[in-house]
């Protein structure tokens, strides 16, 4: 088992993941199905007067929940800093042929103002940074980016849940890659490392998340600005429970 100090100072961890192209083949059971029914969901309660109503995905990955979002009449613009994940968010678009607008920033340097109805921040692409305050910083850009009564998604995991669940080690076999995953509580952050062994050779890579509690998030985006307008805890839109949801879909509006 690795152990914390392994793991202390992995600021950046999410540059040299992100772009690897074994991240794709990890999450690939992540489906654009899946992610259309997610957005379903979500718009069964978030009213948007515009037209067309203009989105922006925050951390838009491999690009499914901007092309859904697209394919529901959404002028979208898909941000990432992983110029692969980009690049495969540009051929997803293609191949629905629905067009996007594609940006690389930073999520705490978004440099939009009054821009969009509609910010979506989706698949726990939160809390990444050992700063809370880049965390507080990423809310007030997010908060700029939006018209007035625009409404924001935070997709984000059950802390408690994750607590008590966590799978200290599992192993599994994809496309011919031996994947190993060690989990562990750190401080206030849960932290992965990711062994991906190939052709003899072994790579790894680390993720590290805060444990942010519901009530943090819920503080954090009322100084954003921010009034919570529904709770989900999982992707079919069932209740939040901080004991059994797996889930928490903060819906807020600015």
């Amino acid at each position: 088992m690795f152990s914390p100090s392994d793991v202390a100072v992995h600021s950046d961890w999410f540059k040299e993941w992100f772009n690897h192209p074994a991240y794709l083949k990890l999450y690939a059971h992540r489906s654009l199905e899946e992610a259309e029914r997610t957005v379903a969901m979500l718009l069964e309660v978030i009213t948007i007067d515009s037209r067309p109503p203009r989105a922006l995905d925050v951390a838009c990955g491999s690009g499914r929940h901007a092309v859904a979002l697209a394919e529901n009449g959404f002028e979208v613009t898909a941000n990432d800093l992983s110029e692969s994940l980009l690049a495969e968010a540009r051929k997803l678009a293609a191949k629905k042929n629905v067009a996007l607008r594609f940006a690389r920033y930073d999520m705490r340097d978004l440099p939009f103002e009054n821009e969009f109805d509609l910010v979506v921040q989706l698949f726990t692409s939160f809390g990444y940074f050992e700063r809370d305050d880049d965390d507080r910083l990423t809310l007030r850009c997010v908060a700029r980016a939006l018209k007035p009564k625009g409404w924001y998604v935070l997709d984000f995991f059950n802390a408690n849940y994750v607590r008590k669940r966590l799978q200290p080690e599992t192993r599994r076999t994809i496309d011919g890659l031996d994947i190993l995953e060690q989990r562990i509580i750190f401080g206030e952050r849960v932290v992965k490392s990711i062994t991906i062994a190939e052709n003899g050779r072994a790579h790894r890579f680390i993720e590290s998340v805060r444990l942010y509690s519901a009530d943090e998030l819920s503080e954090m985006l009322a100084e954003a600005g921010f009034q919570i307008r529904h709770r989900f805890g999982d992707y079919r839109g069932e209740p939040f429970d901080m004991e059994s949801s797996p889930r928490l879909i903060l819906i807020a509006q600015k």
